[in-house]
């Protein structure tokens, strides 16, 4: 039995279904299910919200399995104390069960060690039919899924009845024009030392990137994606989207340029991915975030062009 964890906002939670996914493909005779007890103690971002956006088999974990990865979770939700979860630490609480769950010899853990690093043992293991072997981790490195990345991204199928009458008639326009998306990671990561790393002249060098592989640069519409209204002198012709209550609108709508300008983020990350315009072109930070006396690498596609986002 497989239990893959899932963590963080949609851009994450579409890694670890794509991992998931990677799972079953390479142990076809073992169920693959989903641990959502990340949620059970904090709401990030707009929660888990993959299922509202797209048609993904995704099969939770029961109870029974609940109790033996994350006991606290389970005794206190079981008892009607679920919001106690929020009111302690989330590190505090995952200690506890992380301590609980090593010692149980029915449970087996690999880990993505840093979310940007590849875990060459992670497809390693023994087919013990007892045995829980509980994933833990981003899985963001390509060489996790890139093999099979059109079987990955076939498999993301969004529900369209979502888009507006609007969204629709500016995603025919972006088909239509030399679509650029541009996503600006504001909100959490505004003023944030270890990952407001996009800067204005990052996003210069990637337009200028950008000019330079467009033929005819008067067909160029940028599209830019905030959680906030944004003003970009250096930017003639673009148009600002942004749905508040609908985040992955956003996302599908920037998989529907041509090419694509991401930020050190999960969320544009997924929305290159997902392009299938046969000549698309990615520009993306090379940094993903950094730390006092470190700087860490965003892993990409080996075809997206890198461009260095701490370089003046």
């Amino acid at each position: 039995m497989i239990v893959v964890r899932y963590t963080g906002g949609l851009g994450n939670q579409m890694f670890e279904y794509a991992m998931s996914l990677m799972l079953i493909k390479k142990n076809p005779e073992e169920h693959v299910y989903a641990d959502l007890t990340r949620y059970d103690m904090t709401i990030e971002h707009d929660g888990f919200d993959i299922l509202k956006y797209f048609d993904v088999n995704i099969d939770i974990m029961s109870d029974d399995i609940k109790k033996i990865i994350a006991p606290l979770n389970y005794y206190l939700c079981k008892i009607g104390l679920k919001n106690f979860l929020y009111k302690i630490k989330v590190s505090k609480i995952e200690g506890l069960n992380n301590k609980l769950e090593k010692r149980d010899n029915r449970v087996g853990i690999i880990r993505d060690y840093a979310s940007t690093n590849y875990n060459a043992n992670a497809f390693n293991i023994d087919k013990i039919k007892s045995k829980i072997w509980h994933y833990k981790g981003n899985w963001i490195n390509p060489l996790y899924w890139e093999d099979c990345v059109d079987y990955i991204r076939d498999s993301f199928i969004f529900k369209t009845d979502l888009l507006s009458k609007n969204d629709r008639e500016i995603i025919d326009e972006m088909q239509h024009c030399e679509s650029v998306s541009i996503h600006i990671r504001r909100g959490d990561y505004s003023g944030n030392y270890r990952y407001d790393l996009c800067n204005d002249f990052y996003y210069i060098k990637a337009l200028e990137k950008i000019k330079s592989i467009v033929k005819d640069n008067k067909k160029i519409i940028y599209y830019v994606f905030s959680e906030e209204k944004i003003s970009l002198p250096y930017i003639q012709n673009y148009k600002n989207i942004y749905h508040p209550e609908l985040c992955g609108v956003d996302l599908w709508m920037m998989s529907k340029c041509k090419y694509n300008i991401i930020a050190n983020s999960t969320f544009s990350y997924w929305a290159a991915i997902l392009n299938v315009y046969d000549k698309k072109k990615v520009i993306a930070p090379y940094y993903a975030y950094r730390g006092d006396d470190m700087k860490i690498e965003l892993p990409v596609p080996t075809e997206w062009i890198r461009i260095n986002n701490l370089e003046q």
